[in-house]
């Protein structure tokens, strides 16, 4: 599942063969992306999908939410700044 801000990486994981939905079809059943989902609105939905769900997120706070929560998630820049780190230019 991706926050709003990564709506457009949701759909480009589906064309690759990956189970990818946003949030807001997952909570709200639309892809728009305007309507607003508190953060921990989030994170509770994630912690009763019991680990079953991997939140994709570039939002601080939403990440933070799942960090202290340790609920599954990959922030984005974390796992590009780890890759930059690993294969330097």
């Amino acid at each position: 599942m991706t926050d709003a801000s990564l709506a457009d990486m949701a759909l480009e994981l589906r064309q690759k063969g990956i189970d990818c939905q946003t949030c807001h079809k997952l909570l709200r059943n639309t892809e728009d992306s305007r309507i607003h989902i508190p953060d921990g609105e989030i994170a509770q939905f994630l912690r009763e999908a019991n680990g079953s769900i991997t939140l994709i997120v570039m939002d601080h706070d939403l990440a933070e939410h799942c960090k202290f929560g340790k609920l599954l998630h990959i922030r984005v820049q974390d796992t590009v700044a780890d890759c930059i780190l690993r294969n330097p230019a």
